[in-house]
């Protein structure tokens, strides 16, 4: 399978844009995406970089920073974003899920009429779907990603992929 190659990938990075929905909100946001074997470094911010919040993740550690010397550091990560964002985020799966790939530590189901787990599955609560791939070098990497699990629903559109190793 194709998509087994992506577990290999060291190190990616993406621009895009992320649009979230909940019961009680709506919103979309640029998103910039550093990820290598230590850390994932995001970057969101609205329009003209306006509300620019940057987010560092080690395994047991996130670090946000919102600018105006508005700084968190805490050991919990998933447990301090359901804090600032009032939904859960996986935050060691959505890194594989933007791959188009299921966290290989947890058990999943591909989705019926889909081509695997590359076009959908579910997933620790979570149902991923891969709405378009583009070509990246000799890869297939998602260009639209849907994630949809506990009252939220998430859209990622990658409008660039730079890839390592």
């Amino acid at each position: 399978m194709a998509q087994q190659s992506l577990y290999s990938l060291k190190a990616w990075r993406l621009e895009g844009r992320i649009g979230v929905q909940t019961s009680d909100d709506a919103w979309q946001a640029n998103l910039f995406w550093d990820h290598d074997a230590a850390q994932d470094k995001l970057r969101v911010s609205g329009p003209l970089s306006q509300g620019m919040v940057s987010i560092v993740v080690q395994e047991d550690l996130i670090y946000i920073n919102e600018g105006n010397g508005v700084t968190e550091l805490s050991h919990a990560p998933e447990a301090k974003l359901r804090e600032r964002l009032g939904f859960a985020v996986p935050l060691s799966s959505l890194r594989y899920w933007m791959l188009g790939v299921p966290d290989p530590d947890l058990a999943y189901t591909p989705m019926p009429g889909g081509e695997g787990a590359a076009h959908g599955f579910q997933q620790a609560g979570w149902a991923i779907r891969v709405d378009r791939l583009t070509d990246v070098g000799s890869r297939r990497l998602p260009q639209k990603v849907r994630a949809e699990g506990s009252g939220v629903k998430l859209k990622i559109i990658t409008d660039r992929w730079e890839i390592e190793g």
